[in-house]
């Protein structure tokens, strides 16, 4: 399916798994993207699997989420690229495993700027090219930010104010014709649930597992959170706003 031809869509955390496994999915699609993360040289690699999709080679921006300015700087550094947006990704974030009273006022601090605040710096920049076009923003947040999550206080916080901000921006802006949605997934096989454990924490409380059948490890794929980016941005939502769309295997479930 070409769903998204010619969309210009900007992709945050590009290089991360479910980053990566959406920018390919957003080409695969037709989308023209222009992907931001930390400067890094693992974008090689994914610049050239994405031209092979035929969808054009993408643009790819250096941008730091602790930094409100250079948010601001790389909304209009897309814009000034392709003279457009269509869509915004936003899926950088960070996670840690800390004992909540190990978590220091600048960790906390630097979790919400990278997992709340930059996300509203670049949404709200976004906004104005989003209402030319009729555009949409599809944010992460997490299956945490419903259920909670042990040893992570300061990351499930974070995200659940993601959800707030998300249902706020979608009936605000709804008569603009900006749909704003967020996806929560669930225990995915990426570099967070690599993470190892805090030391002496509570196993059963560490990370829930789904029994779907086809999941031997319980875990989801980046490829499956890609598939709801996808989904959203399309005009196959056109209807749909202020969702938020859990994909977790059931995980939350069990």
């Amino acid at each position: 399916m070409k769903r998204l031809e010619g969309k210009v869509i900007l992709v945050t955390g590009a290089t991360g798994s479910i980053g990566r496994a959406t920018a390919i999915r957003l080409a695969q699609e037709g989308a023209k993207l222009a992907l931001a993360d930390r400067a890094s040289s693992s974008t090689d690699e994914l610049v050239t699997e994405i031209a092979q999709t035929g969808a054009g080679t993408p643009e790819i921006f250096h941008y730091d989420a602790l930094d409100a300015v250079s948010c601001r700087a790389l909304v209009a550094d897309v814009v000034q690229a392709y003279g457009r947006l269509d869509g915004l990704c936003n899926i950088a974030g960070a996670y840690a495993k800390t004992s909540a009273t190990d978590v220091g006022d600048d960790d906390w601090n630097t979790l919400l700027q990278i997992n709340l605040n930059s996300t509203f710096t670049l949404t709200r920049e976004a906004i104005p090219h989003l209402q030319k076009s009729g555009g949409n923003v599809v944010s992460t947040s997490s299956l945490a930010a419903l259920n909670g999550l042990a040893y992570a206080t300061a990351y499930a916080s974070a995200k659940a104010a993601l959800i707030a901000m998300t249902k706020s921006l979608a009936a605000e802006y709804a008569s603009c014709g900006v749909r704003v949605n967020v996806i929560c997934p669930g225990g995915i096989r990426s570099e967070m649930s690599a993470i190892p454990p805090v030391p002496g924490a509570d196993p059963e409380l560490i990370m829930r597992r789904s029994k779907l059948k086809g999941f031997a490890d319980g875990l989801g794929d980046p490829k499956d959170i890609a598939a709801g980016f996808a989904y959203l941005l399309s005009d196959d939502a056109r209807f749909v706003s202020g969702a938020v769309l859990v994909i977790d295997g059931a995980q939350g479930l069990i």
